[in-house]
């Protein structure tokens, strides 16, 4: 079962940042599928460190990017990452703590609205930020 189904609406323009988006629509669909089909606890933490990994250089990349296009955001979109960087270490220290009762549930809910929210609104923010300092032969 696909959690996060990735589409076109989602796709940034800036071609290595949409690899990193579909990297974590995949990421996060694995998650999924793995809890859903019973993997181990091994497994299933593999894949969370994964995730937060992907997460920080995703994060890196994006705010690299806006700080060579002097996106006047940048601060505010940093806070949101670190937001979500930290609310992501939370569940995967919840999953460490105590696999058999972590809530699942919850952290698909927050994956799959992050994603939707994050990707739609702020991320797509910054796109049109990029693509209007691209046409007027801004940097970047």
């Amino acid at each position: 079962m696909t959690i996060a189904q990735w589409s076109d609406d989602y796709k940034t323009g800036e071609k290595e940042i949409d690899k990193e988006h579909w990297g974590l629509f995949a990421l996060i669909n694995d998650l999924n599928e793995k809890r859903l089909h019973g993997a181990d606890e091994k497994s299933i933490a593999s894949t969370l460190y994964a995730l937060v990994a992907y997460v920080d250089v995703h994060f890196e990349h994006e705010e690299r990017l806006m700080e060579e296009t002097g996106y006047p955001e940048l601060d505010s979109h940093k806070k949101a990452h670190e937001a979500l960087d930290r609310r992501v270490m939370e569940f995967q220290d919840a999953f460490l703590g105590s696999p058999e009762t972590f809530d699942f549930e919850a952290l698909m809910d927050f994956l799959s609205n992050w994603l939707q929210q994050h990707i739609l609104k702020l991320d797509m923010d910054f796109a049109a930020y990029h693509k209007k300092r691209q046409g007027e032969g801004g940097s970047a």
